[in-house]
């Protein structure tokens, strides 16, 4: 068997090419969305397929079908030479054993696959682009983008206003698929789980889950709770989690320090998603003050658990929460709003209660993870098959 092989690959004739996926970190190396989906994506679909992954994190990913480069190199500036170094060297050095490479695409990215682009097509070999951006910000070169899309064999987009914001911008078919991860369900009780995190059983917890940075809104929950003042939330017997880490992460523990809340909010950093589960079962609400999001899918988890949740009016947000049935939506930055649903949903126990119900109701909608996984082995093979017929 060749070197290049996955370790456990086929080795016969008939073993299905393999699917080359380009990624700039992985989970557990960092713990953000895009991250996190493509470890528990690439673990799944290499039931499928060889897969073959560039990455700047080679942890993680043990799968016998599974083959990481590390292409990380200690050039801090010139990292970006040693990237499109590394990558033209292994797309050609796999050239053979590749029949789709899968492209994360965000226009915000300054560092675009251009040159995969133009070395799979000299080779002729398929590319898809994933949407997985939520800005949607301008494409500059506005020209450069057009090509990355025009010559696409597919596109993805991971919501529906993502794809339709695309569609617009260049005219070329998109296909809608949300992003989903495998949920996980906790053996453990929620008393057992508090008191192995030390949460008070009375305590009503209200989590934040996600990464603790500006575009996610963190701040907003902490204006929130000093418009709801800490009497109000003493009362209550309100415990704010934050389970995340970021850039803003040591912002907002000296604000809670100077705001004197250190006993009714904590900032527990990074939390290992195998451990998110736990936090969700804490848990009596979830809030999600997002400016942006592509594709939320801690909402979608938190749902899943039966959590009532408080999002932002933004599209993507305000299409997964029902307001008024299993939580509610308040308008993007605004503090007042938030606070205001946040006291209404803690104070009315029955409003409570039925948005946990029609979560509860409604729980199987919010994790279709293998039927994901499915759609998009179809789309890979549909394309590899269309590219050999081709010539």
């Amino acid at each position: 068997m060749s070197p290049d092989a996955p370790p456990g690959a086929l080795s016969d004739s008939n073993r299905p090419r393999g699917i080359l996926f380009l990624t700039s970190c992985l989970y557990p190396c960092y713990t953000g969305g895009i991250e996190l989906f493509h470890y528990y994506f690439i673990r799944e679909i290499s039931r499928n397929y060889p897969c073959y992954v560039l990455s700047q994190c080679a942890r993680g990913l043990d799968e016998k079908n599974v083959r990481v480069f590390d292409i990380s190199g200690p050039f801090g500036r010139g990292q970006t030479l040693f990237t499109v170094w590394h990558h033209l060297k292994l797309l050609l050095r796999l050239r053979r054993k590749i029949g789709l490479i899968h492209i994360p695409y965000s226009s915000k990215a300054l560092f675009q696959f251009y040159h995969v682009m133009l070395l799979a097509r000299l080779l002729r070999i398929p590319y898809v682009l994933r949407i997985h951006g939520g800005g949607m910000h301008p494409g500059r070169p506005d020209f450069a983008h057009a090509a990355y899309f025009r010559h696409a064999a597919g596109i993805i987009a991971v919501s529906e206003p993502v794809r339709e914001e695309y569609q617009r911008r260049y005219s070329q078919p998109i296909q809608l698929m949300p992003s989903y991860l495998p949920f996980l369900d906790s053996p453990d009780s929620r008393d057992t789980l508090r008191e192995r995190y030390d949460v008070t059983r009375d305590a009503l917890v209200v989590l934040f889950l996600g990464s603790v940075k500006q575009i996610k809104g963190p701040d907003i929950l902490l204006d929130a709770l000093q418009q709801l003042g800490s009497d109000w939330l003493q009362q209550q017997r309100v415990l704010v989690l934050y389970a995340g880490g970021g850039d803003l992460l040591d912002v907002l523990r000296q604000r809670v320090r100077k705001d004197g809340i250190q006993s009714l909010v904590r900032l527990e950093g990074n939390v290992p998603y195998e451990n998110v589960h736990h936090y969700y079962r804490m848990a009596d609400l979830f809030v999600i003050p997002s400016l942006m999001e592509a594709r939320p899918l801690a909402l979608a988890e938190a749902l899943y658990n039966g959590l009532p949740a408080i999002g932002t009016d933004i599209p993507t947000i305000a299409n997964t929460i029902e307001h008024g049935r299993n939580g509610l939506v308040f308008k993007m930055g605004d503090a007042g709003e938030l606070a205001s649903a946040i006291r209404r949903l803690v104070e009315d126990k029955p409003f409570m209660a039925a948005c946990v119900q029609e979560c509860m109701k409604r729980r199987d909608s919010f994790n279709h993870f293998d039927d994901m996984v499915n759609d998009y082995s179809v789309l890979y093979r549909c394309l590899m098959t269309e590219a050999r017929a081709g010539g």
